[in-house]
This record gives structure tokens, sequence and C-alpha cells, in this order.
């Protein structure tokens, strides 16, 4: 069975954030870049989701809390490397429509839940705009219930769902675009602001549906995204300087 599918979502974060540390790789001089922070962050996820199968297709859009923990690291003057970790808080509810040749079919209590991983190789064209790639990794699920059916249904033709059913997605995605961010927390302004906007090429994917317990998915799902977030520093740490000394033990 054929299934295409397309996700886009609007993550927006407000909440205090700290910057640790960052060290140095030459351990002869003293650390003068302030490139890089880490994050914790809580905002909401704004999803769409399409189906579309022969003759039938749905279409459901849901609202969820996240969870979002990374931070962005210095490479050299031309590169950072951001690593960040996003997943569902709490699944939101919507109702799903599914259309067939004569209209509405069915409806449905739809949930959405997400777990991912992204790396991203960031050149800087300028301190704040850069251009990223790089693989994301996610476990998504969606979730069906409370069916309520809208055409007479046919006694010859089995009911294909039932109950509450539930799908699952492993993918990994090649994630390009472009990005905004101000790159530390230890600018004057205690504000920090990222932008990003990323379209994500599918490598590898598996999806099992509980019905359709013995059909194979065939699963491309071309995705874009948009995320902005906006943190304030409530601490600044003093940086930690080393010298390259037997014990190697900062002074």
């Amino acid at each position: 069975m054929k299934k295409s599918k397309a996700v886009s979502a609007l993550a927006i974060a407000a909440l205090s954030c700290i910057s640790f540390p960052s060290f140095s790789a030459d351990l002869q001089q003293r650390t003068t870049s302030d490139s890089g922070y880490s994050y914790f962050r809580a905002g909401f996820e704004y999803v769409s989701y399409d189906e579309v199968f022969p003759g039938l297709e749905s279409s459901a859009s849901v609202l969820s809390p996240v969870i979002n923990t990374g931070g962005l690291y210095r490479i050299n003057d031309h590169f950072d490397f951001s690593l960040e970790a996003l997943a569902t808080f709490s699944p939101g509810e919507s109702n799903e429509e599914w259309h067939n040749n004569q209209g509405l079919m069915q409806t449905n209590k739809y949930q959405y839940i997400k777990a991912s991983t992204n790396a991203l190789l960031h050149y800087k064209m300028t301190t704040e705009w850069r251009v990223v790639a790089g693989p994301a990794f996610s476990y998504q699920t969606h979730k069906r219930f409370a069916r309520k059916d809208h055409q007479a249904t046919n006694p010859e033709t089995p009911e294909f769902f039932k109950g509450t059913w539930e799908e699952s997605s492993t993918d990994v995605f090649l994630d390009m675009g472009v990005a905004y961010d101000t790159g530390t927390l230890h600018n004057e302004s205690p504000w920090q602001y990222q932008f990003r906007a990323l379209i994500g090429l599918p490598l590898w994917s598996t999806t099992t549906n509980t019905a359709f317990e013995d059909l194979n998915f065939y699963d491309f799902s071309l995705r874009g995204s948009l995320e902005g977030g906006i943190s304030y520093r409530v601490y600044r740490s003093e940086r930690w300087r080393f010298c390259k000394c037997g014990s190697g033990a900062p002074f």
C-alpha cells in the first residue's frame, strides 16, 4: 500500500536558559570565545498531517506542548554545530476527517506524539545567518479513536478501522535550510533569538499500523518545518581557563 504524508510544525518556546562553560580545544590558550550555549525550553508544536490512499484521503491538525533541550557549539569562525532533542510532553487532541469519492466518509479523534534528535552543521554566512544541514532521527505515533461513520456501510465491505488504532513511523531525514541564531548567551542583551526554516529529505523509514498489520507501507514523506525560539539568560557563568600542566588542572 502506498501512502504519502506531509507534516509542518511551528515550535515557539520561551523559558529561562543558562549558559554553561565552554572549553577551548587548545589548552595552551585561555578561552576567549563566548560563542555557544546550552538550553532547556518548553513550547508548542503545531502539526498539520495528511494521508493519501487510492480513492481515500485524510487531514488533521493538532497543537501539543513539547520539551526541547540542546546546545550550539563553536567549531571555528566559519562553522558551528548544534544538537537538540524534542519530545511531546502531553499530546493534544483534534478531529480528523476522511474523504472518499462520495465526500466525507468518517471522522475520528486524532493525537500525534513525537520524539526526535537533530544534529546540524552550521555554515556562518554572517555571525547570525547560517546555512544548515544534518541528520534528523524521529519516532512518531499517530493515534486515532472515537470513530464516527458518515456514509452507509456496504455489508460486503469489511470495516478497516475499528476501536482505537495507532500508526508508528521511525524515520531518518536529511534536514537542510537556513537559520538565524544570535549564537551566544554572552551578549550585552540577555535575550537570545533563533529561527529555522528546514526541508527534510527522507533517507530511511519504516511504518506500522495496527489496522493494517499484514500490509507493507511505502512511506515517502518530504517534510518542512518552521521553528522559532526566544530565550532569556538568567545566569551568566564564569569562563573556565586551563593551562598545559602535568595534571591538566584548572587554575
